[in-house]
């Protein structure tokens, strides 16, 4: 909590309104983790972890989202004035994609999570290396989130 609170406050002070916005719906609607939640304790079955694989048209209708919610919030954001608005934008959508991914137990979240750590390095060029940093840390993370569900959805 703490980290996002600072973070939002960095965010809104350098006008990437996005990244606000990004860290607003992380802090206030934890989709994923309710519904595992849900899944876990009402539906009363023994939980296993199997990883799916997108296949071509998944792939086409997420990135068609993407790019979709990457153009119409940059449109917006620069309408009302931020600082880098497409830069910012596309974190949005990579963020966005990557949570539906995930609550849908899809692998791939984890390379929308990948671009996301990419992009917000690209985002803070300049403005924050220790915030480069932090995404440099997240986007190993990712890489590594990747090569484990592959693990496990080969395995399935």
């Amino acid at each position: 909590m703490i980290n996002s609170v600072i973070y939002l406050i960095l965010a809104l002070q350098k006008g990437f309104y996005g990244e606000v916005l990004t860290t607003l719906y992380f802090t206030a609607m934890p989709i994923g983790l309710l519904v595992w939640i849900y899944q876990a304790q009402f539906k009363k079955e023994k939980q296993e972890f199997v990883a799916r694989k997108l296949d071509g048209k998944g792939w086409t209708k997420y990135l068609s989202i993407s790019v979709l919610w990457w153009l119409v919030f940059g449109f917006i954001y620069q309408s009302i004035g931020a600082n880098r608005p497409y830069r910012d934008s596309i974190t949005d959508a990579t963020n966005g994609v990557g949570q539906i991914l995930m609550t849908a137990v899809y692998r791939e979240q984890w390379i929308f999570w990948a671009a996301t750590n990419v992009f917000s390095i690209y985002l803070w060029w300049g403005e924050s290396l220790q915030i480069q940093g932090k995404y440099l840390i997240y986007l190993i993370n990712s890489l590594v989130g990747w090569y484990q569900w592959s693990k496990a959805a080969k395995s399935a």
